[in-house]
């Protein structure tokens, strides 16, 4: 099986960055500097799959809506959109409910990444 272990989200300013996804995902980006690479991650959450994600500035790393796309799970998609775009997000792709899947979303961040957010459908009981 193939699954992502690292996600990173090329920034210019990461100070600014890291305000804007803090207030979007309603979380305290942790700030560090490995390998002359300035990167704030997003908090781990025990007992959760999936990967790190960080934002990363430095060089090689460039804001782009093109290329891969990113989607984060969220618990509310609608509820983190409305934050995003009060942020100064850009809306992409309405919410939308895919049977069996779950809802999704994508915004542009005030760089111009595009990000996926996805609420995945919780089994019936």
């Amino acid at each position: 099986m193939t699954r992502s272990e690292i996600v990173e989200i090329p920034v210019a300013d990461l100070v600014q960055a890291a305000a804007f996804y803090s207030a979007v995902f309603d979380v305290d980006l942790v700030i560090e500097t490995i390998g002359g690479l300035t990167m704030a991650f997003f908090p781990d959450e025990p007992g959760e799959s999936g990967g790190a994600v960080a934002l990363c500035q430095g060089d090689g790393y460039r804001p782009s809506g093109l290329g891969v796309r990113v989607f984060l799970r969220v618990d509310d998609v609608d509820a983190v959109l409305a934050r995003a775009l009060e942020s100064g997000a850009q809306l992409v792709a309405e919410p939308a409910d895919m049977p069996t899947w779950g809802r999704f979303a994508e915004f542009s961040d005030p760089e111009g990444t595009v990000v996926g957010i996805v609420q995945l459908e919780t089994p019936a009981a």
